[in-house]
């Protein structure tokens, strides 16, 4: 009786600890949303219509953006379509 007891205690923790997992990952924030408005840094150079990459939380993802953009230059990302980031460049007098 003891062992079954101890055994139905042991599989109701872990219950618990994998629900509490699942409802406290469910809560979270998506990371899409975080990266509208946010700054990063063209690692090569960007002309309409072709794609290059960026530097954004020291990852490099794919960008492309409607105007030219210079290699290093700050860049805010305005959308994500997929896994690349859309993005304009920053002039001078914003940073």
């Amino acid at each position: 009786m003891i062992v079954t007891l101890a055994l139905i205690a042991v599989i109701g923790g872990f219950l618990l600890l994998v629900l509490y997992t699942v409802f406290k990952s469910a809560k979270k924030r998506t990371m899409v949303l975080e990266f509208v408005g946010q700054t990063a840094v063209a690692i090569d150079e960007l002309n309409p219509g072709e794609a290059g990459f960026v530097r954004f939380h020291g990852e490099h993802w794919k960008a492309r953006s409607d105007s030219t953009v210079a290699s290093g230059q700050k860049v805010k990302i305005v959308a994500r379509e997929g896994l690349t980031l859309i993005v304009e460049p920053i002039k001078e007098n914003e940073r």
